[in-house]
């Protein structure tokens, strides 16, 4: 394999890891759906960090897109109320090349409270082929239940350490030291890619 692990972005379903990989075959078949029947899509991907929340939503966006620029990346600190204004005004405007609009805000708990209220009236107005999807760090029932109601929710749960394990041989590195890096980042997905890159410079 020769993209480092640091940098490794998976592209389709299989290439995500234990969890990961089965809700992105759900998000296959939910974008088929969507881009067909042109529903608007609001969705929350919750689970500890580290496990593939970001790539997972990235991933759903790109299947729902039919161009990069068709998709917003914010985290949730910085989302203002000018900048949800910002999407209002041009939710009408719809995508320059026929699939979705999608705005995407990771860790979406941190949401400033000034517009935590104007994200809610946004999300109520959404049209056709638009999307938003949201990641928390936080379990459901420490997320604002305004959220909750509007917003279809998937939990993530980590991989375990065999899966992990498997995935970081990706890299051709002896099994033992595979297996210390999946028991040492305690399924966080983001730390074994990154220990897992300290031992190949390292060699």
């Amino acid at each position: 394999m020769q993209i480092k692990p640091s940098v490794y972005v998976p592209r389709d379903a299989r290439q995500f890891i234990g969890p990961a990989s089965k809700l992105a075959t759900l998000f296959d078949r939910k974008a088929e759906h969507c881009r067909n029947a042109g529903d608007a899509v609001k969705v929350l991907i919750y689970g500890a960090p580290g496990i593939g929340k970001t790539a997972l939503a990235n991933y759903l966006a790109s299947l729902l897109t039919t161009h990069p620029t068709e998709i917003e990346s914010v985290n949730g600190r910085s989302v203002s109320v000018e900048l949800i204004r910002h999407w209002q005004q041009c939710a009408g405007y719809g995508s320059l090349f026929g699939g979705y609009t999608v705005k995407i805000v990771n860790e979406l708990d941190t949401c400033p409270r000034a517009a935590q209220d104007l994200l809610l009236t946004y999300l109520d107005e959404m049209g056709p082929r638009t999307a938003f999807v949201g990641t928390s760090n936080l379990e459901l029932s420490l997320l604002a239940e305004r959220f909750q109601s509007r917003l279809q929710q998937f939990k993530l749960a980590a991989p375990d350490t065999t899966a992990l394990a498997e995935f970081i041989a990706r890299w051709q590195l002896p099994p033992k030291v595979c297996a210390q890096i999946a028991v040492g980042s305690g399924g966080n997905v983001r730390a074994a890619l990154l220990d897992a890159q300290s031992v190949l410079e390292a060699a």
